[in-house]
Order: C-alpha cells, then sequence, then structure tokens
C-alpha cells in the first residue's frame, strides 16, 4: 500500500527535555522519531501555563525557523496553541485566560504570516469578552478550536460559530474535556451532528469540523465508532496528542508536577491520578485502530489522518498524493507494518531487516 504521509495537528512532543512544557525547545528529538510512526506533517501544540509565561517564548524561538523547512525529518508546519483562552483545563497547567485583546493582537504580530495555525479556544471564556479574541484569530486567518470547555451552553457556543457562519470551525479532541447532555447541548452535541436542526437559531451555520485522539484510551470504541457513524469522514480529522514515547511507568517532568505513562503504554496521566495527560500512541497506530478494529475503509482512514486534518490547519501542499504537493508518503505491507516514509521525495525511515 502507499498512502499519504500522516499530519498530525495536535503533537506535544516525544520528549527532548526533562519537563515536558520544553519538549519543543528539541524539535529535532521529535522530528526524527516521527517518521518512523508514520507521521510526515505535524503542528506543534504549545501551552501557555501563567506560572511560567515565559515558556511560550522560549519554545517559539526553536520552532519559528524550522516551519515548513524539510531535511529535520517530519515537518513542523506550524503551531497549535491550546489556550490560554480556556475554562476547564483538563491536566494542562493554569492558564491567564484574560489578556487583552490589544495584547493578543500585539503577540498575534510578533508572529511569521501563517505560523499560528490553530489556537484551541473556549466559548464560555470568550463569551465574557464578546469572541473579540476568537473574532481576532479569524482575521488573522488561525482556525479557532472550540474544546477546553464543560460549561459553554447552547447558546454561548452558537455565539461562537457565528462569527465565522461561512466556514467551519473546528473541535479540539471531542469527548475529552467538553461535555454532552440530551437537553442542554454542549459541544460534544455539536460535533456529533453533521447537518444542524432546521430550527431558526441554527439557520446558516456550519457544523464544526472535529478531531479525535484514536489510542483507545481518551476515547472508548464505541464512542469513536459513534462519531464516525454520525459524522462524515470528510470532517474529522485523527489526532495523536502526543506527549511522550510509549515507556510504560517513565516518569514527566510537567510545570511543577509528574507525569506517568500507563502501565500499557498507551497513554500519559498525572501522577498518582486518572486524569489523562495526552497520549504515547502514534498515527500508525491510529490507522491500524480504525481500519482493523473499527472496520474503517482503508481510503477513509487514510483520509482522516492526511488530507482532512491538512485541510483543518490549511495546509495545501500535503496530505495527498496529487501533482504539486510535496511528495510525503509511506509504503505499507499487507500487515500494516510501515515499510518506508518518505518526507519531500526522500526516504527518511525504512523498517529495520
Amino acid at each position: 500500500w502507499v498512502i499519504p504521509g500522516f499530519v498530525d495537528i495536535h503533537n506535544h512532543g516525544l520528549g527532548g527535555a526533562d519537563d515536558a512544557l520544553y519538549f519543543w525547545t528539541n524539535p529535532g528529538y521529535s522530528q526524527q522519531r516521527l517518521p518512523s510512526l508514520g507521521t510526515t506533517s505535524f503542528l506543534a501544540t504549545v501551552l501557555w501555563p501563567r506560572a511560567q509565561p515565559e515558556v511560550m517564548d522560549i519554545v517559539l524561538k526553536e520552532l519559528l525557523p524550522r516551519i515548513q523547512q524539510t531535511g529535520h525529518g517530519a515537518v513542523l508546519e506550524g503551531i497549535h496553541a491550546e489556550g490560554p483562552f480556556i475554562h476547564d483545563l483538563g491536566a494542562m497547567p493554569v492558564v491567564d485566560t484574560d489578556m487583552s485583546v490589544e495584547k493578543f493582537e500585539s503577540w498575534l504580530e510578533s508572529l511569521p504570516s501563517r505560523a499560528l495555525r490553530v489556537m484551541t479556544i473556549s466559548p464560555h471564556v470568550e463569551a465574557k469578552h464578546n469572541y473579540e479574541r476568537l473574532r481576532t484569530l479569524l482575521r488573522w486567518g488561525v482556525r479557532p478550536a472550540l474544546a477546553h470547555d464543560r460549561v459553554a451552553s447552547e447558546d454561548e457556543i452558537l455565539a461562537a460559530l457565528r462569527c465565522a457562519p461561512t466556514e467551519r470551525m473546528h473541535i479540539t479532541h471531542l469527548y475529552n474535556v467538553c461535555s454532552f447532555h440530551h437537553r442542554s447541548p454542549g459541544l460534544v452535541n455539536f460535533g456529533l451532528v453533521e447537518h444542524f436542526p432546521n430550527l431558526p437559531q441554527y439557520q446558516g451555520l456550519l457544523s464544526p469540523t472535529v478531531e479525535l485522539i484514536g489510542d483507545f484510551a481518551h476515547v472508548h470504541p464505541m464512542a469513536l465508532k459513534t462519531a464516525l457513524e454520525a459524522r462524515s469522514f470528510s470532517n474529522v480529522a485523527f489526532v495523536s496528542d502526543s506527549i511522550s514515547e510509549p515507556t510504560p511507568g517513565k516518569k514527566i517532568a510537567y510545570c511543577g508536577r509528574q507525569l506517568e505513562v500507563s502501565s500499557d503504554g498507551k497513554s500519559v496521566v498525572l501522577s498518582g491520578q486518572d486524569t489523562l495527560a495526552g497520549s504515547c500512541s502514534s498515527l500508525l497506530q491510529t490507522f491500524r485502530n480504525l481500519v482493523c478494529s473499527l472496520n474503517v475503509p482503508v481510503g477513509q482512514a487514510s483520509c482522516m489522518l492526511s488530507e482532512i486534518p491538512a485541510q483543518i490547519a490549511g495546509l495545501h501542499n500535503v496530505g495527498r498524493l496529487d501533482p504539486g504537493c510535496r511528495g510525503d508518503m509511506l509504503l505499507l505491507n499487507k500487515k500494516w507494518e510501515l515499510l518506508h516514509c518518505i518526507v519531500a521525495g526522500k526516504v527518511v525511515y525504512s523498517k529495520p531487516k
């Protein structure tokens, strides 16, 4: 089989520093390892902790010069900022949700054009700021990803969607750190419909695209199947939400706390708790889960790991094997083992013989 290289729009890195917050100060560590896991393009997902605000500047100093540069392994295509305008943290460190629009726009101006591709933002938090920061993202061509919000009301979510009625917004890691209710719709409800009801409050709005973590730890296979049955594959992306290599029991510092890799090597939790902090699974394993366990056709599974995430992030030359694209591809055998990974027409990984 020959399929496009996988595009991971939510990846915190595999390592490279003692503290997970600083993994992206050493981007080469992850870039060299990701091709063996099927990933040829990715967005570096970064946080903005209130206790260590300097982290963002330190990390971006290392990341920005590498954006869309080949020759390092997997290609860094841009940034996904997970916060700081979020309501429910999950395992994330405390963030500053009250940054002014002026300060936020000044920060955006300091970035190279199109460096920031996606930003996770909470409707409930933005409602208190009249959605001005969300509108700012749209003006700058950044994809708003609604998430980390268990309390957002139907009206708050609809108001967020109305900021861009003619384009699809996105939902970060559907099911995780958001809510579903049969009478009071939350973000999960909005993520599970392909077309909104024919009711006045939904008129003219497009349902958002969604991303899912396919490690079978963050989301149960039945819940994944529900989403796949409810949505067109053309509006679904699978992500790794990776934060470590799969070494069971491995300990990782994390903004004054400690993370630990689960005993099955699938996920990372806050030590001593069951709060999930990220995944150890690869997009290659997700592809196998989709095809072998969830009976998704190979073409659709491939699209949800390549073309669709590329579209969501506004990446036009990756995710497909078409004329004019960069030439990122995977060669797989009948057991879905990765034989070769090719980036920009060059083999960057081959399965050991």
